[in-house]
């Protein structure tokens, strides 16, 4: 399992991030979204440090790679390939970008197993060639939304690194929070593989709710199921990190139709403060592991 490494020789860090397609539809409810120099601002003064994006080899690709740079942030690249050639193209680009680091989620649950399987080891293989670390999402409506499929694919890739949205988990598996119902204890090989973690809280039904201020982690809590998920991956992590290592976090709540709304289409959870609320548990869970 290849690590993201800043080349330092610092202790093992927390780094903490904002994907760029949840600043969409930003402010909330407003007739006139945020433009893309004032998201990136808003990222990068509330202290986050990378952007993750999807984004191609084209004019605007390059125009928010450059925006990424000019800020002082740094860039997250992603992709979904279905191929083995649209995942080397996709590590390619980000190479050339200068990208910390590569997400794939990879093709879809209808794929075979040796497919998806030849797909993530030749991304991978392609991404060591540029120092990149290639890492694979836990994600529905691919390869990886359920835990078997996922353990399937670990078994075949035992090297893969992970990149941990336990959201889509949680709610394809039905998953309230409870200790009897053992989540942990059923995504440990996985846990045990973590290199990145997405920021999206589910209750089991819903894939995306609000948490509100984040501070109820009592059991049978949304936040609290998470904050435990979170904290087992930086504790697992920790174990494995050497000098320089870095373990992204990245807040990743998506706008409609993954917020949820009213039936006039209007979001009722700000989900620019509630980031802000995923960041904060991310750091308590990260203090505790």
């Amino acid at each position: 399992m290849k690590l993201f490494n800043d080349g330092t020789t610092n202790a093992p860090r927390l780094q903490l991030g904002q994907a760029l397609w949840a600043m969409e539809k930003l402010p909330m409810n407003s007739a006139q979204e945020w433009a893309l120099e004032e998201k990136i601002r808003r990222v990068k003064e509330a202290g986050f440090e990378h952007v993750e994006c999807w984004i191609r080899d084209d004019e605007a690709g390059q125009r928010i790679a450059a925006l990424v740079r000019d800020a002082g942030l740094q860039l997250v690249f992603c992709h979904r390939p279905m191929t083995v050639q649209d995942t080397i193209q996709a590590v390619e680009t980000a190479a050339a970008f200068g990208a910390q680091f590569v997400m794939c989620q990879p093709a879809t649950a209808y794929h075979s197993l040796r497919e998806v399987a030849g797909i993530v080891t030749a991304g991978a293989e392609k991404a060591a060639e540029s120092n990149l670390p290639y890492f694979v999402e836990t994600h529905r409506n691919n390869f990886t939304e359920t835990i078997p499929q996922t353990l399937e694919l670990i078994a075949t890739v035992p090297d893969i690194t992970i990149t941990a949205d336990f959201s889509h988990f949680v709610v394809v598996g039905e998953f309230y929070g409870w200790a009897s119902e053992g989540a942990v204890e059923r995504m440990r090989p996985i846990i045990e593989r973590v290199g990145h973690v997405h920021g999206r809280i589910s209750n089991g039904e819903q894939v995306q709710v609000d948490v509100g201020d984040g501070t109820d982690l009592s059991e049978g809590t949304p936040a609290g199921l998470f904050f435990e998920l979170w904290r087992e991956c930086f504790a697992s992590w920790k174990r494995r990190a050497k000098p320089g290592d870095v373990m992204p976090f990245t807040s990743e709540l998506g706008p409609p139709r993954y917020a949820i709304t009213t039936p006039d289409g209007r979001e009722f959870s700000d989900r620019w403060q509630q980031a802000l609320v995923l960041r904060a548990i991310a750091q308590k869970a990260w203090d505790a592991s």
